[in-house]
């Protein structure tokens, strides 16, 4: 079928027609020559009307459409499973389900050479995407071993057909034991088998593995286990793990807790059983270990390969654990806890730092009949860098409670008390061995009754602004985010305790504007001291001021601890995990800080990654104001890595930081062994109505001869249109004809004289 149409300029015959009318009527205006015969005039009219005919031409642009029938080759598309999960070894003989697959596609590649002209084929690879692999010489290349870390069929599916779109697809052949294993697919696998459904193509499916019944199948996994753990020297650590055990009812399964040191000796610490009575259970089990040196350390939960388990890579889940060296511990008694926030702004900021154990014990005023509590022993043997007495009334704790304290400090410890209704005088504590320890003088009448009414004589209502007396370490609060000095954007405390004085060797770190003594530091014996008199620093994070809240109390701590040294560097590398598989993304920040806890300014962070073997790389960071961030993939190769971190100021190297990881090997693919040949029957399923359905391997040969005897229509309708003169060829052709012509004609006219 064929037919004509024009294409005016401007879409307009008018405007066509009035172009050539004014071409044509210039033909009137000739001048008069003498001696032209009539068939010469005749000659030069006709080489002038067929330039303005051609002229006319491509102005109209005359289309010829013409519509043909032509036969279009046909596709076959085979896809082949390349994941981990087609290593697993159950098939009939004991061999794996890729052993079984490879020797399948080895048979099929014989019909496949042979399916004639009118049928191509393209051979895909998959796992969690789809690769088309190289055919031309009828024989498929298969990898050497299965190593797909992921399996996703929807997506793979969904990627053959993007890449085959417009081509008439016989059949599509998948080849997998069906078992979907990927966190978020970008096409779930019903929504690319109705795709097909939708272009009409049949999805044949061909299983291969078993689909095992959990009563028989053996299997136990470590599920779950904290990739980092930090703990101090000799204190007890909890690992809490999962174990999944399937079909081993009422059989033992010992569960390992091992630790590996830094030259790889490994110690069993803990065995424990996980056996159930269920087919399939997941058991929760908490082991216990408490580290006696300090360092960095493997933690391994450890399952040993139980007979008759198919998959043994996921008995195994490895952690990092970091055992500090010297961390502070701190005594916290305390007396008020609902309606103070002083306490609990003070602990958020020791519960925050690795370097600090918080020891708090409430002291409950409603339980005055359990007073004086007794809490030598406990002293005696938690061995405390630091003692924190708060709103408690000396009367709570026993004579001998405070004596121990007293010598405590006098032998190098840090004392610390904090303002309230009974600190101080208002507590009774100027009666007690405590007036010694104390860098502040108490009046002998002040005492306030627990439970009374506030006595207002012994405290000094706020506002009180912060005013720093002393050039020291613990008055050097720094800024705030915006650079502005600390003491300049403080909320003032609402109040303090009245106290006499500053005793002699006192001495006054901060004072309110009009004089009133806030923080005074002092020392006893081998140890310091500290008087803080106010108790509303929590008031300082409300709008904002969290940063130097927290400085105020570390250093305050720190120096207590007499660990005040400015020369002291934390180099810190941050990961938000420890435990990777190969090539997912890895990000980590760094930075330097002093001992209080700020960030160092100036300085220059250089990071490397040291692989296993030794060997290292330097690492690409987004430099920042003393903190770096990067990111990168993580290696194929397992094992253990670090992110070194090397901070230098002006030329000087102040310290190394390490952050360490490891890749493993468990991954979704082995985590389950079972196979899924109904998901792949569920999926041929959908394109039943043209013809899908799910195959057994033997019966490969029988499908090629299906699809080979009943091929697609292929027959298309195919539409060729030819426009004078759209093509370049058209157009040269066009202006050639256009200028021959009107050259003939001057030719013609210098011929006969008349030029």
């Amino acid at each position: 079928m064929s037919y004509w149409y024009m294409q005016p300029l401007g879409e307009s015959y008018l405007l066509v027609g009035i172009l050539v009318f004014v071409l044509v009527a210039l033909l009137g205006i000739r001048p008069q020559f003498q001696g032209l015969t009539s068939r010469r005039h005749w000659i030069l009219t006709g080489l002038r009307f067929a330039v303005i005919f051609l002229i006319a031409l491509t102005l109209l642009r005359p289309t010829w459409v013409r519509t043909v029938r032509e036969t279009q080759t046909s596709l076959l598309v085979v896809l082949f499973d390349t994941s981990r999960s087609m290593t697993v070894p159950d098939s009939g003989d004991g061999s794996t389900r890729w052993d079984a697959q490879r020797q399948a596609l080895r048979r099929l590649e014989p019909s496949l050479k042979g399916l004639g002209e009118e049928l191509d084929v393209a051979i895909y690879e998959f796992d969690e995407g789809a690769r088309r692999v190289d055919f031309t010489d009828a024989r498929i290349p298969l990898p050497n071993k299965p190593d797909g870390r992921f399996t996703d069929i929807g997506s793979s599916l969904a990627t053959v057909m993007q890449q085959n779109l417009g081509k008439k697809i016989a059949g599509v052949l998948l080849l997998s034991d069906g078992a979907q294993r990927i966190y978020t697919p970008q096409v779930e696998m019903q929504q690319a088998a109705r795709d097909l459904a939708r272009l009409e193509t049949p999805l044949h499916t061909i299983p291969f593995g078993k689909a095992i019944d959990p009563a028989q199948a053996r299997d136990v996994s470590v599920e779950t286990l904290a990739d980092h753990y930090t703990v101090f020297v000799k204190n007890q650590l909890s690992v809490k793990t999962s174990i999944r055990v399937q079909g081993m009812a009422n059989l033992p399964v010992p569960v390992q807790l091992i630790v590996e040191d830094a030259q790889g000796q490994k110690t069993i610490v803990e065995t424990k059983d996980a056996s159930t009575d269920k087919v399939q259970e997941v058991v929760d089990i908490v082991f216990q270990y408490t580290p006696e040196v300090s360092g960095q350390f493997k933690l391994s939960v450890v399952v040993p390969p139980q007979d008759g388990e198919l998959v043994t890579k996921n008995n195994e889940l490895s952690a990092y654990l970091n055992v500090l060296e010297g961390g502070l511990k701190i005594l916290y008694l305390e007396g008020r806890t609902l309606d103070r926030f002083e306490q609990k702004y003070l602990r958020s900021v020791v519960a925050a730092s690795a370097d600090m154990e918080l020891d708090f014990r409430w002291i409950n005023r409603r339980r005055r009949d359990t007073w004086p509590v007794d809490l030598v022993d406990d002293i005696q043997r938690e061995k405390y860098d630091v003692f924190i007495i708060g709103d408690l009334d000396s009367s709570a704790l026993s004579p001998e409670t405070i004596d121990v304290i007293a010598k405590q400090v006098e032998n190098g410890k840090g004392f610390l008390m904090l303002g309230g209704f009974n600190s101080y005088g208002a507590g009774g504590y100027q009666t007690t061995v405590l007036q010694n320890v104390l860098p502040v003088e108490m009046s002998r009448f002040d005492r306030q009754d627990i439970g009374g009414e506030i006595r207002t004589d012994m405290h000094v209502p706020g506002p009180l602004s912060l005013v720093a007396k002393q050039n020291h370490f613990l008055s050097s609060l720094g800024t705030d985010a915006e650079g502005n000095p600390a003491l300049d954007v403080l909320p003032p405390l609402a109040g303090a305790n009245k106290i006499v004085g500053p005793k002699p060797r006192g001495m006054t770190i901060f004072e309110s504007s009009n004089g009133v003594p806030l923080l005074v530091a002092g020392e006893y014996g081998l140890g310091r001291t500290l008087a803080f008199t106010a108790d509303s620093t929590w008031q300082w994070v409300l709008p904002g001021y969290g940063d130097i809240h927290k400085r105020f109390w570390r250093q305050a701590i720190l120096w207590l601890a007499k660990k005040d040294g400015l020369d002291t560097r934390d180099i810190w590398v941050q990961l938000g995990q420890r435990r990777f598989v190969p090539g997912s993304p890895i990000q980590f920040s760094a930075g330097a800080n002093s001992q209080s806890g700020d960030p160092l300014r100036s300085v220059t962070l250089e990071t490397v990654l040291v692989d296993p073997t030794g060997k290292r790389t330097p690492l690409r960071t987004l430099p920042g104001d003393g903190v770096v961030e990067g990111s990168f993939d993580a290696p194929e190769a397992t094992g253990d890595y670090t992110i070194e971190v090397t901070a230098t100021q002006e030329g000087t190297t102040l310290g190394t930081g390490q952050g360490r990881f490891f890749i493993f090997d468990q991954d979704l693919e082995l985590s389950d062994p079972s196979a899924r040949p109904s998901q792949l029957t569920a999926l041929s399923s959908i394109t039943r109505e043209f013809g899908g359905k799910s195959w057994t391997p033997e019966e490969l040969p029988q499908l090629l001869e299906q699809i080979k005897s009943r091929p697609p229509e292929t027959e298309v309708e195919v539409q060729t249109k030819w426009t004078w003169p759209e093509s370049t060829r058209d157009s040269w052709i066009n202006l050639i004809l256009i200028v021959g012509l009107l050259s003939y004609e001057w030719y013609l006219r210098k011929r006969w004289s008349m030029v």
